[in-house]
């Protein structure tokens, strides 16, 4: 239509000008590049209109057909987004209904068109680690590399399933890479303090933990990591606690030393410096410190470790003073009683531990290891059926018969006092919980279990 006006409009102007042309005839001369061309100046006049006007016409024209193209290329790229939206769309909802075959197929075909979706690679990798297929899930994420080097999810994917296949030297290459493109990340600075913890490469761990607790700035969250500090810390020390020779051990002391100057409410450390000290032959150095530290946490592991030391140097009238004197300050300790009755039964001053033991239970109820206890002193009294009905209600009260040590952030149980707890990654979080009914120290047979053996009380080294 517009094509159409245009063309009307020229014939009419060139009609007006052919008749202006017949009657006003004037001859001109038109200079062009060094030639001269008569003329008359209506066909001057007109040709410069008509070219004009044909000028205007063909850039009309390029404008619509460029416009025509573009729509063209926009429906097409519409059309072609809608049909890779649709291709998505029937990917994920196989994905969330668990067939995973199908939603691979539909993502596979979405890349083929657009490579560039991120997304699609790492829930490719994803299925790939479901089907228990790491080679594969490494093959999608190492396809996105090669489109952006510089994407830190892909690498903290990548590092995950690394460690997964115990391909460790990897896995920190890829931490480290995440490292370089953003220093601030905790979650890769996290997970490769965990793989220098689980690897016993405690000076690395110390040093990233140093970088972690610079970033954390909530005040709880800092407490923790601080906490976690002192427990790496501590497993440096601990591991030149077990190192042969007297250099080794000086510096496990001075380790343990700087614990409890850096935090002197982290029990581990007191447990270590009293366990340098008996090593070191300085026995009384030793019960001092975990009996300073008994009366000042309470801690049933301190009372434990002095067991050990006096019973090894054959000196129990010294930790009967030592369980009296405490017992008489702190009457309502149930625990603490308990391990004195099982102390007495140990000694085989049979009556004392029955009595402890009906103490116990007046201001305790039931629980399986008072019967169990019960039923040992009823064996080395010879009377073998009270033994035998103890042995029914341990077993009648409870699965297991034994009191246990908690985690109070997790309550995960453990029947030996752990400084690290592998549920919730916590430190210092275990002790014997007064709410919970049940006891430590485990034992394979009847003859284990009346000889009662605190050593399996001691932490694991």
């Amino acid at each position: 239509m517009l094509v159409k006006l245009l063309l009307i409009i020229i014939l009419i102007f060139t009609s007006l000008f052919c008749w202006l042309s017949l009657i006003n005839p004037l001859d001109v001369e038109f200079h062009f590049f060094g030639k001269i061309i008569p003329t008359d100046l209506s066909t001057l006049m007109i040709t410069s209109f008509v070219l004009g006007a044909m000028l205007v016409f063909i850039s009309t024209l390029t404008r619509d057909a460029k416009r025509a193209i573009e729509g063209y290329r926009k429906s097409r790229k519409k059309k072609k987004e809608e049909a890779l939206k649709e291709e998505l769309n029937r990917g994920m909802e196989h994905f969330l209904r668990g067939d995973l075959a199908r939603a691979k197929a539909h993502f596979a075909e979405v890349l083929k068109n657009d490579p560039f979706q991120m997304d699609l690679y790492l829930k490719l990798s994803e299925i790939a680690v479901k089907e228990k297929n790491d080679d594969e899930a490494l093959h999608w994420l190492e396809k996105a590399r090669l489109f952006d080097t510089r994407n830190i999810d892909i690498l903290l994917h990548e590092s995950e399933i690394f460690q997964r296949m115990n391909r460790l030297d990897e896995a920190i290459r890829a931490l480290n890479r995440v490292i370089h493109l953003d220093d601030t990340n905790l979650k890769a600075l996290k997970s490769l303090r965990e793989i220098y913890r689980n690897s016993r490469k405690w000076e690395e761990a110390i040093r990233i933990q140093k970088t972690i607790l610079k970033l954390t700035k909530d005040k709880k969250a800092e407490e923790e990591e601080s906490l976690y500090s002192l427990g790496l810390k501590y497993e440096h020390a601990r591991e030149r606690f077990n190192q042969k020779g007297e250099k080794a051990l000086e510096d496990a002391l001075k380790a343990a030393k700087e614990l409890i100057r850096e935090d002197k409410d982290f029990q581990p450390g007191f447990v270590l410096l009293g366990d340098i000290y008996l090593r070191m032959g300085k026995w009384a150095p030793a019960g001092k410190v975990w009996g300073k530290s008994f009366r000042r946490f309470k801690s049933i592991i301190f009372i434990l470790r002095l067991e050990d030391l006096y019973l090894d140097r054959e000196d129990p009238g010294t930790l009967l003073r030592i369980y009296q004197r405490v017992l008489a300050s702190d009457p309502e300790n149930w625990i603490l009683a308990f391990f004195y009755a099982k102390l007495c039964l140990r000694l085989e001053m049979l009556d004392e531990a029955l009595d402890e033991i009906n103490e116990i239970s007046l201001r305790k109820k039931d629980f399986p290891a008072l019967h169990r206890l019960l039923a040992e002193i009823y064996l080395h009294k010879k009377d073998f059926s009270r033994a035998a009905q103890e042995f029914e209600k341990t077993f009648e009260l409870s699965g297991t018969t034994y009191l246990t040590f908690v985690c109070k952030v997790c309550e995960r149980e453990s029947k030996e006092w752990v400084v690290f707890c592998p549920q919730c990654h916590h430190w210092n979080s275990y002790a014997i919980s007064e709410g919970k009914e049940i006891f430590s120290p485990p034992s394979a047979s009847t003859s284990d279990r009346v000889s009662f053996r605190l050593d399996a009380m001691k932490i694991p080294l």
